[in-house]
Parts: C-alpha cells; sequence; structure tokens
C-alpha cells in the first residue's frame, strides 16, 4: 500500500458528526427522541425517475447481492488512521466502507449505538459506561474488546490534533473485558454524540501496533461492511466485501471503489460516460444539471438539514495584522455583498446567512450580524488609514475555478472601500497548513456542520487558542470569553432552553468578534444511475433509520445494485 503523508487538518473533520445532546439521549437503541421535534425535516433531494412511490436513493425491490460500485468523490484523503489523519466529507465516506463508529445519527437526530450496544451515564452526567456487542470480529480475525477500545482511546488522546477534542476526558478504564468507562472532569449529558465523529472510529490493534512501531501507512484494521484491497492515491481506492461482517446478510456489494476527480465536470462528464455509478459534489450547479434528468438519481442538502449546517465563510485572523483590528473586520463584513457571490457561488438554490443556523433550527434568532453598508466600511477604512497607512491583505483560497471567480469578486468589493488586496490561489493541503499555524489573513472555507452545536466547542474555545506558529484548532485565534463560558454553559447543561440561548449567545459574540464572515449554506449533493439502489436509506443495528445524507456523507452498508 502506498500511502502519501499531508498535515491537512480538514475544513470539516474530525469533529462535524454528532447528534442532539441534552438529558433525552437515546442509550440502547430505541427509535425515539425528545429532542426529534427540534429539528427540521429529514427528507431531501428530489427526482423524477425513480420509481413511484420511491424516493431517490431509497431501494425497491428485493436487494440483489453482488457487483462493484464505483464512486467520484470531490477529493483525496491523507490516510486511514483516525488518531492521526484528517479526515473532511471525503474521510467520513472512506470510513465508513471499513470502519463501523461506536455510535452514530438516527434519522430523528438521536444518538444510538452502533459497535456499543449501551452507553449510559450516572446521575450526574460526569461517568459514561458503555458496553460493547459482543463476537464482532476485525478484518483479521481479531475480536472487539474493550481493551481494543482502551487502546484507541490512548492513540487519540495522545494525538496533538485529536487529543484537543478529548481534553473533558480525564480517563478511561476497562471495567471487564466488554466493558469500558469515559469520566469526565464536569458533566455532559450529550457526550455520546463525540463518539459518532472521527473520535468514534475504532481500528483493530494490529494497525495501533503497527502504527507504534513506526508504520506510518499500516493496511486498515476494522470491522466495517467491506475488506481494505487496494489504496492508489489520487487514482483509486478498493474494498471487497467482508465475509465475517457481524450484521447479519450485508453489505450486499462484493466490491467498492472510490475515485477522486477534482474537477466538477469531469466528475459529472465519468458518470455520464459510466466511468462511475455516483458521484459526490459540493457544487450547487449539479443539483440544476441532474435534477429530473432521466436516468439519475439525486440527493442534495437543500432541505433535511439535521442542526446545523456546513456554512461557507471567509475566515479572518484575529492575531495578524490588518485583521487583528476589530473595525478593520467590521468594513470587511460590510463591503462584501453576500447576494452578488451568491450569483455564482450559490447557483441560485441558496440565501444569505446571517450566522450558523438556519432559520427553521431551534438555535436560530437574529445575532445582529453587520448588514452590506459599503459607505460606512469606506469610513472605517479612511480611519484606519489615516493612523496605519492602506490597510493590505491577501486572500488565499485553494485552487478551484469556481472560488476564482468568487475570490475576485470579494477583490473587488474590499478595494472599492479602500482595501489593497491580493489573491493568492494555494494547494488545500497547504492552505489547511496556513490554518493551523495561523499563517495567514483572510481565506475562504467551509466548516461546523453538526447536529450538535456542542462538537464545535474545539474550533471556537479559548483553550485552543495558540500564539501564531503554534499547531492551533481555533484557526482564527479568536479568544472570547463570552463566547468559551457559553459553549461550556451549552455542554453541561440538560436543560435545552438553556442550550438554546448559551448557543444563541455564542452567535452573537460571532457576529461582533467577525471571526468568520459569512457567505452561504455549503451544499453537497450524490447523483446516481438508476441502477444504484438505497444509496440514501441507510438503517442502524437497531433496525431505527440512520441519518441518511449527513452533509455529504453516505454509508455504503446496505447499497445494492439492480440488474
Amino acid at each position: 500500500m502506498s500511502v502519501t503523508e499531508s498535515h491537512e487538518i480538514s475544513r470539516r473533520t474530525f469533529l462535524s458528526q454528532g447528534a442532539k445532546a441534552g438529558g433525552a439521549v437515546v442509550l440502547a437503541g430505541a427509535a425515539g427522541s425528545a429532542l426529534a421535534a427540534c429539528s427540521s425535516s429529514s427528507s431531501s433531494g428530489s427526482s423524477t425517475t425513480t420509481p413511484s412511490g420511491s424516493a431517490p436513493g431509497v431501494g425497491t425491490g428485493t436487494p440483489v447481492r453482488g457487483g462493484s460500485l464505483t464512486v467520484g468523490l470531490v477529493a483525496e484523503i491523507d490516510g486511514f488512521y483516525p488518531p492521526t489523519d484528517h479526515w473532511d466529507t471525503n474521510g467520513f465516506i472512506y470510513a465508513n466502507a471499513i470502519y463501523d463508529p461506536l455510535c452514530a445519527v438516527a434519522a430523528d437526530g438521536s444518538i444510538q449505538p452502533y459497535l456499543c450496544q449501551s452507553i449510559k451515564p450516572n446521575a450526574t452526567f460526569d461517568s459514561w459506561t458503555m458496553t460493547l456487542r459482543p463476537n464482532i470480529k476485525f478484518s483479521d480475525g481479531s475480536a472487539l474488546t474493550a481493551a481494543v477500545i482502551a487502546s484507541n482511546y490512548a492513540e487519540l488522546k495522545a494525538s496533538l490534533l485529536t487529543g484537543q477534542a478529548l481534553t473533558q476526558v480525564t480517563s478511561l478504564s476497562v471495567r471487564d473485558s466488554m466493558t469500558v468507562v469515559y469520566q469526565l472532569e464536569a458533566p455532559n449529558p450529550g457526550f455520546p454524540a463525540g463518539l459518532t465523529s472521527q473520535l468514534g472510529y475504532v481500528v483493530g490493534q494490529a494497525m495501533i501496533d503497527a502504527v507504534k512501531g513506526g508504520n506510518k501507512s499500516p493496511t486498515p484494521v476494522g470491522t466495517g461492511p467491506f475488506v481494505f484491497q487496494s489504496w492508489q492515491p489520487n487514482d483509486h481506492f478498493t474494498a471487497t466485501r467482508n465475509p465475517n461482517y457481524w450484521r447479519s446478510g450485508l453489505p450486499y456489494l462484493d466490491q467498492i471503489t472510490f475515485r477522486p476527480i477534482p474537477d466538477t465536470i469531469q466528475r459529472e462528464s465519468t458518470l455520464k460516460t459510466g466511468g462511475v455509478d455516483m458521484i459526490q459534489s459540493t457544487d450547487p450547479l449539479t443539483i440544476k444539471r441532474f435534477s429530473g434528468q432521466s436516468g439519475y438519481q439525486l440527493v442534495d442538502t437543500t432541505t433535511g438539514v439535521l442542526g446545523e449546517p456546513t456554512v461557507a465563510f471567509i475566515m479572518l485572523n484575529t492575531a495578524v495584522a490588518p485583521t487583528n483590528d476589530l473595525n478593520i473586520r467590521k468594513a470587511l463584513a460590510m463591503s462584501l455583498d453576500q447576494a452578488t457571490v451568491q450569483k455564482i457561488f450559490g447557483g441560485g438554490l441558496t440565501k444569505p446567512i446571517n450566522g450558523l443556523f438556519l432559520q427553521d433550527s431551534p438555535y436560530y434568532a437574529n445575532p445582529g450580524y453587520p448588514t452590506h453598508n459599503p459607505a460606512a466600511a469606506k469610513k472605517l477604512v479612511a480611519q484606519y488609514a489615516a493612523q496605519h497607512g492602506t490597510p493590505k491583505l491577501t486572500l488565499l483560497t485553494i485552487t478551484d475555478p469556481r472560488l476564482g471567480q468568487v475570490v475576485q469578486i470579494i477583490q473587488q468589493m474590499w478595494n472599492q472601500v479602500g482595501f489593497d488586496v491580493t489573491i493568492n490561489q494555494i494547494e488545500q493541503a497547504n492552505l489547511i497548513n496556513d490554518f493551523i499555524a495561523g499563517q495567514f489573513q483572510a481565506a475562504t472555507s467551509y466548516q461546523f456542520g453538526t447536529i450538535d452545536p456542542d462538537l464545535n466547542y474545539v474550533w471556537w474555545s479559548t483553550t485552543t487558542v495558540k500564539p501564531v506558529n503554534s499547531i492551533a484548532l481555533n484557526f482564527p485565534r479568536n479568544a472570547d470569553p463570552v463566547i468559551e463560558q457559553n459553549m461550556l454553559t451549552g455542554r453541561h447543561t440538560t436543560d435545552q432552553a438553556t442550550r438554546v440561548k448559551a448557543y444563541q449567545t455564542v452567535n452573537e459574540q460571532l457576529a461582533k468578534d467577525l471571526p468568520y464572515l459569512w457567505l452561504q449554506q455549503y451544499l453537497f449533493s450524490e447523483v446516481a444511475t438508476s441502477r444504484v439502489q438505497n444509496f440514501a436509506n441507510p438503517t442502524l443495528p437497531s433496525g431505527a433509520k440512520q441519518y441518511a445524507y449527513d452533509e455529504g456523507i453516505f454509508v455504503p452498508t446496505q447499497i445494492w445494485l439492480s440488474k
């Protein structure tokens, strides 16, 4: 296996998953949740080519066993080891083929056990006892045990990246061969949400031992529906059916292959010419081009988002000049016309946003984000220039033609009010390196799609602010004690009204601090030929419906191909 290394940390990354927290965490496989009413519609996508009475991505008829599925993805990943490799949407898709998570998100937004059989808190929610399902084997034949969970935890805790997300866990102890206990530093009724993320995917002991022995590209060892066969980075990844998969009768496919095809038009063309059976896209125009097309099924995130959507934004570094000046950040916000940007970037399918939450979210309240006002922005720039000279900054973005058009428009808007803006397009891995080290002034990005706002704590906490040139997950270095306190309030309370108020306050503070200039909801879509069945209809081990299309992530376990 050839594995290329990079130091990229995903824009969506390892905390992008979750489930609604609060006192109504589902513990042992029940399908309902008292918080289900707090989430938006759970259906998404549209198609005119699926059989009558069915929905896009939902199988009809009796599943067929066998066949090989090839999927065109937006980007390549850097590896398969949860503690050190940097998964974005694509990374979680790879992971869902060869690994299983400890917990997963149900279609109603609740937490459900997956590899674990149950996860139960003590009376004060600062200790959680997890019992594993029996008789589960890894792809190398070894058993899933509490000792393996402890080994996975130790690796995650020791990592410079994932360790920052586990600071609330003070210890993990092995009670018996199938039981572990997580001890937290303070109550957290929503703790299991984190076990649906990169922190919850479990690898075999042999993989851990290989990494400890110096192998930086070990063969993946998981309990998942497929077994690793080969990976040629930037070309293809292939996995074959796990003949000993613990979920009876699954998977249906004999083989699944992922092909990274970064260019949207090329990816769409490859689908049309039969080079792949299904594609992933983050370009809203894909939705327009395939809606209603005969022979294809489309699912997307224009509807059906549970919790907090992924949002596109310009990120500003509050630790370097001139963006360390709040008035400069205000001027940049007020001179940026979202509606104009969206004519190119949004494809007419999204609306301007003013914060983290969509208007149908229980956490939504108008945060007071600055409105478009170039005249006021010009005055602020003039005041700054009188003391410091013309504010100069570089706007970083990735080498993507569509983003290139967007940043040119933003450059014009900012220059018109007195800025001197230079554009620099770089590779995504280099861009994320700059985020981590704080080596940027302004940059395009997208992030924050999660069901529970608590899982974004690591991105906004004062504890993850580090000096420039140090590894920091609070990329804009925005150290706001009000945000810190309210994130902790939201984490520790069992009262939903208190949580709502806390996260509304966080949203308001972000509108005051302006480390992010909001652009729009970031849309994901998936298009498949009519032969691909059930790619948006997964179920959990309990039989409950799983969240089918979680911000661009699908589960291949129950996909099958019609003849």
